[in-house]
């Protein structure tokens, strides 16, 4: 039996986040279209643009709740000498290359920022083709793990 060992899975906030603020950008649009017509033509070509605007954020954050929804609760499994990520299944010695972005930088108190922790992974593999993950949890863990994976069979291969 071989050893099998989760590296990243998902994070479960992120993806309630944009459907909140795609509530909010109806929300906003639905108020401006209703003062659009309870005011008249004053402000007309403003409240349009805030309409707009409101349905672009709408439609911006439901493509990012949907992406988190499609998104696997496991999204990098190790398995022996094979690693799955986003259901693709190959050889870890085929590791060319793993990239990781936290998301949304907040500063902080006192000019000290600091980072949410989960974000996007990519692995390339040696043949050129990369996979994307979205909405990984604690992202730089991950990276890290991946990382020394790829190292360690690099350095088998060489051996």
């Amino acid at each position: 039996m071989t050893e099998r060992e989760v590296i990243a899975r998902r994070a479960g906030a992120p993806r309630w986040i944009y459907l909140f603020t795609a509530l909010f950008g109806l929300a906003f649009a639905g108020v401006s279209a209703w003062l659009g017509f309870t005011t008249g033509a004053p402000m007309g070509f403003l409240l349009i643009v805030f309409v707009l605007a409101g349905l672009f954020f709408t439609g911006i954050s439901l493509f990012y709740f949907i992406k988190g929804m499609r998104m696997p609760e496991e999204i990098a499994v190790r398995e022996g000498d094979m690693l799955t990520f986003l259901g693709q299944t190959f050889p870890l010695k085929e590791l060319a290359n793993v990239r990781y972005r936290l998301a949304h930088y907040h500063h902080g108190w006192g000019g000290m920022g600091w980072f949410l922790g989960w974000g996007r992974l990519t692995v390339v593999r040696k043949d050129g083709r990369s996979c994307v993950a979205y909405f990984v949890a604690d992202v730089e863990e991950a990276h890290d793990r991946l990382i020394a994976l790829m190292r360690e069979y690099a350095a088998k291969e060489s051996a």
